[in-house]
């Protein structure tokens, strides 16, 4: 049941990459927040439903996620001329992909997994 709020998210999604392409970069960085707090949330209320590699697997996909977050804040930073570093942008960027495609692998193993 708890799988519906995957649902919001990939909705979310949708927003927030969309927000990207407009050049609203800080309502994508809160959309992008907000897909982290529900998968969390997805991910602790029902650890029962977890098996130790998928629950390693969303873990580690959430670590890469709040990587991504923190390397988009200090992308950020650098666009609004408070930070020093130009290639965070781009490294914001390959980081967020490769989360991405992470989540999209995660979610499809979960949502294949098998439940005998």
């Amino acid at each position: 049941m708890l799988d519906v709020l995957l649902i919001p998210a990939a909705l979310l999604l949708t927003l927030a990459l969309r927000a990207v392409r407009r050049g609203e970069y800080r309502l994508h960085g809160y959309l992008m927040t907000a897909i982290f707090t529900l998968v969390g949330l997805r991910v602790v209320l029902h650890p029962r439903g977890l098996n130790p590699a998928h629950r390693a697997l969303w873990l580690l996909t959430l670590a890469a996620a709040g990587l991504t977050i923190l390397l988009g804040r200090m992308a950020l930073a650098w666009r609004e001329a408070r930070g020093a570093h130009p290639a965070l942008p781009r490294i914001h960027r390959t980081i967020g992909k490769t989360t991405l495609v992470g989540l999209a692998l995660t979610t499809l193993v979960w949502l294949l997994r098998h439940r005998g």
